[in-house]
């Protein structure tokens, strides 16, 4: 940036040598980019929960790629696109400040790293490559997204492909590609209008009868997954399926840190109730939240004896456990049902040594022994596991991130099969899988359970149970509600949600939410229940067989951009030494 503010291109070697789309947006005044890159995360922010204006959603990429296309940006300008994502992070992840603000504030820091990366991919593949911008945005930005949300664990909270839940037609497309391939159709609509603006302002671009071309494309594009959606839209479901009640909870995580057994007891009792009233609405399962059974449910703890136990406070949290599965076993036989809840698990080793502790899902039917249960997979860092166990020092520091404190680890050992229950009434059976905390935030666990096995659905339905009594903000109770809409049409299945402080009730397949739970209005924070049958579907989406496919394949087509043109800048750069040093010989 030189004195009077204008754009220095003079940091891209590869931008002389653009003749079409590199040369083609000239210099643009330092406080003009600096508006577009903010405008860019005000629009990303509003089409998320609280504000759902979706639309957004399909502009919001625009003013973004307009400041970063053509290159000529030095380091100065990469400093100002990461702290411009930085701070988009930091403004809408707030709701993790009450649960670790060290961790809040270092998830930001690294998700802030992204916005750069796409500005300096886009300004060097823009500069050289002359491709239209409703090519490379879409491409570049959906591969960084997906890496976003799988590196390092990931993190797949702002998918932008979410935002569009709220728009039906448009959310239909997820059982093809994914989330993914609904932030690619943001992208094209963004990438469209940065073409539009170029041919606007009369630069050389592709010309006004390119875009004319262009915008049919997009246009016969968007009809295309608008007719796909009304056509799935309109597709009959199969036959209703298993009647579910779920309970919600209210329980604030300060309550639940507390423990002791006192405090245990008082939330069993708690959700006891409310299964008793639900049960009155005959349902064949009744579904608690995530680990709202205090103390362990696994088959081998609740098999020893008090006596295996030196300890007071082990024998008195045993016989508690044992009482706890007494009375939901008991109370499963009186009304022919199930009940799936969330706890914990523990194993021991041949010497008595606990060696695993686990965040499980246990089924409890009418007959028969608890299923074995289902185990999560998906940790969430620093809140489920702590990484670098390996290096202490290191270990020991990032402690501090942690819910829990510096001298608290509490790491989990993930699960290692995605294990399907059955339940069954009146001659029919149905399978489900148990997506626990986050693991419904991102798609592979829910497709993991869904997959096709020997030519039918891998399961009937999923019942998702959660814990998000560690926030205090409905917007990420809001959000996360949002993302299972996204899971159900992946998967083309309802989903059941039991989930302590958030929205408890039913997804159908086609991503609509049916019925919540609710008391004097409200849905969030309360404790209440919601019973409803589920709506079965038994389709199988092409994004069940395939996966994030189409994702790692972007993935890889934009690296292989970014390495050509980084070449093409190569060869530019020598090219413009050697005419610098004399005639070539």
């Amino acid at each position: 940036m030189d004195k009077g503010g204008s754009l220095n291109v003079e940091s891209n070697p590869a931008h002389s040598q653009s003749a079409a789309f590199g040369s083609a947006v000239g210099p643009l005044a330092w406080p003009w980019r600096l508006l577009l890159i903010l405008a860019s995360g005000v629009m990303l922010t509003l089409a998320f929960p609280p504000f759902y204006f979706w639309p957004l959603a399909l502009l919001a990429l625009c003013p973004l790629g307009i400041s970063a296309w053509g290159g000529g940006l030095g380091w100065r300008w990469l400093v100002v696109y990461y702290l411009a994502g930085l701070l988009y992070f930091l403004m809408n992840s707030f709701w993790l400040i009450p649960v670790t603000f060290g961790g809040y504030f270092v998830l930001s820091l690294y998700m802030g790293v992204y916005w750069p990366i796409f500005a300096w991919s886009l300004g060097l593949t823009s500069a050289t490559l002359r491709w239209p911008a409703a090519v490379l945005i879409p491409v570049l930005f959906t591969a960084l997204e997906y890496l976003r949300s799988t590196l390092f664990s990931g993190f797949s909270w702002f998918m932008l492909g979410t935002a569009l839940a709220p728009a039906l037609h448009l959310l239909q497309a997820a059982d093809l590609f994914g989330v993914s391939g609904l932030t690619l159709l943001c992208g094209i609509s963004a990438g469209w209008l940065v073409d539009g603006w170029m041919v606007w302002r009369g630069k050389v671009g592709m010309g006004r009868r390119g875009w004319l071309v262009e915008t049919i494309l997009v246009v016969a594009l968007f009809a295309a997954v608008w007719a796909y959606g009304s056509f799935r839209l309109g597709q009959p479901l199969g036959t209703h399926g298993p009647r579910v009640a779920v309970i919600s909870g209210s329980v604030p995580q300060a309550l639940k840190d507390a423990g002791g057994i006192a405090v245990d007891k008082h939330i069993f009792n708690q959700f006891f109730v409310l299964s008793q009233a639900a049960a009155k609405q005959h349902p064949i399962l009744i579904a608690w939240p995530e680990t709202m059974v205090g103390g362990y449910l696994n088959r081998q703890w609740l098999n020893l004896s008090p006596t295996d136990f030196s300890s007071p406070s082990a024998r008195r949290l045993l016989r508690m456990d044992q009482r706890f599965y007494l009375r939901l076993r008991r109370f499963a036989r009186k009304h022919h049902l199930s009940f799936l809840v969330g706890s914990a698990g523990i194993r021991y080793d041949a010497a008595g040594r606990p060696i695993q502790t686990r965040n499980i899902a246990v089924l409890i039917t009418p007959t028969g022994p608890p299923a074995a249960p289902y185990a999560k997979h998906h940790l969430v860092p620093f809140g489920e596991y702590v990484p670098f166990a390996y290096w202490p020092w290191l270990h020991h520091l990032l402690l501090s991130l942690t819910p829990f404190g510096p001298n608290d680890d509490y790491s989990l050992t993930p699960g290692k099969k995605w294990r399907r229950f059955t339940i069954s009434a009146n001659g029919q059976k149905w399978r489900f899988g148990t997506p626990i905390c986050y693991e419904d935030a991102m798609p592979r666990p829910s497709r993991m359970f869904v997959r096709p096995r020997h030519g039918r659905k891998g399961v009937d339905f999923l019942m998702s149970i959660s814990n998000d009594g560690w926030y205090h903000s409905r917007v990420e109770l809001q959000q996360h509600l949002q993302m299972d809409s996204l899971r159900a049409v992946e998967e083309r299945v309802p989903i059941a949600r039991s989930v302590n402080g958030g929205d408890s009730g039913f997804v159908g397949p086609d991503g609509r939410v049916i019925k919540l739970a609710q008391r004097r209005g409200r849905t969030e924070f309360v404790s209440a229940f919601a019973v409803a049958r589920l709506p079965l579907d038994p389709r199988i989406s092409l994004f069940s067989r395939i996966g994030d496919a189409g994702a790692q394949l972007l993935v890889a087509v934009a690296a292989l951009l970014v390495v050509i043109s980084v070449g093409l800048a190569v060869v530019a750069r020598r090219r413009k030494g050697t005419n610098k040093v004399g005639p070539a010989i």
